[in-house]
Parts: C-alpha cells; structure tokens; sequence
C-alpha cells in the first residue's frame, strides 16, 4: 500500500503494547490501555504540517524516524497487513522523544 499524507497529517507507526511485565507476569488488556502512553515513530509527514503555526515540522523535530508522543485517541488507523498506523492532526502531537 503507498499512503501519502496531505495538507497538516502526520503518519505514525505506534509502538505496541506490552502484554507482560519484564518478569514474566501477564497484563490484562484494559490495564495496558489504561497504562498506555501513546508513543510511536514518525512515517511521514504532510507538505503543510505545522505552517498553521508559522513553523515548520522540520523545525518542531517531526521529521520521518522521529519518536514522539501523540494524544491517547487521535487520527484515524491505518493497516497495511498486520501493520498498524495512525494518521493524526500536527496538533495532535504532543512532543518529540529525545534519548529513547
């Protein structure tokens, strides 16, 4: 599939969620969700994202292979076979992720 994203959108490739603790123990799926802090990596970004704002993506940090936390419901899913992603607003991103 060949996605492109217009005008504002951003296209993230969320991380996934963790279905057991680092010692083994298994986590019941609403506490994931509850637990879940919306993380992911940058795919692509739209020729107008962020220049609502009189900047750039560039100049945000939201460039393709950027780590970066978004808002919980934001954007609409996109799967590309078994792969999920998520097209959102610029605005919907709350922060670049630096050191992870």
């Amino acid at each position: 599939m060949k996605f492109n994203p217009v005008l504002h959108r951003v296209l993230i490739k969320p991380d996934k969620l963790e279905e057991k603790t680092s010692s083994g123990i298994i986590i019941q799926y609403d506490k994931r969700e509850e637990a879940a802090v919306e993380k992911g990596v940058v795919v692509l970004v739209g020729s107008t994202a962020y220049h609502e704002f009189g900047t750039t993506a560039e100049d945000q940090g939201v460039i393709p292979g950027a780590r970066v936390s978004f808002a919980k419901y934001a954007g609409k899913t996109i799967m590309d076979g078994d792969t999920k992603y998520i097209c959102c607003n610029d605005e919907d991103i709350v922060g670049v992720l630096e050191n992870e």
